[in-house]
């Protein structure tokens, strides 16, 4: 890809904490890239990503778990505000286990994407909706 390009459909800027001065690219990284690329072909519409890598400090400031898989390499990704249904966020929750996605959180407005298993954690999904 590009030095703009992190895939055909997403810059590397989207997964930028705007409090880091650079990312670090891991083979995590690029993993993680590939499995998101494959799920925004098999949706076939826009996905946004609402947070990518944090720096410690940042993830601190904003309540991050002490070990979050943002901290190494995570997405929370979301559909376009007119097409964040939970029957849409519950398909890309099921998409992204399928294509190999290891930590899948379900939230109201979005979907934590990561693929911890790659770094030795345990698979893991939870389920933090208002109404289940």
């Amino acid at each position: 890809m590009s030095r703009e390009y992190a895939s055909k459909n997403f810059k590397w800027k989207e997964f930028y904490c705007s409090k880091a001065r650079h990312l670090l690219v891991s083979d995590l990284t690029l993993f993680h890239i590939e499995l998101l690329q494959q799920l925004r072909f098999e949706y076939a519409s826009t996905l946004l990503v609402n947070s990518g890598y944090r720096s410690p400090e940042h993830n601190k400031a904003i309540g991050g778990a002490e070990k979050s898989m943002h901290l190494e390499f995570a997405t929370d990704i979301a559909p376009h505000p007119d097409s964040n249904s939970p029957s849409v966020l519950d398909w890309l929750a099921s998409k992204a286990e399928q294509l190999g996605f290891t930590g899948i959180g379900r939230y109201d407005t979005f979907v934590h994407l990561d693929c911890r298993e790659i770094i030795g954690r345990e698979r893991a999904e939870w389920d933090h909706r208002s109404s289940k």
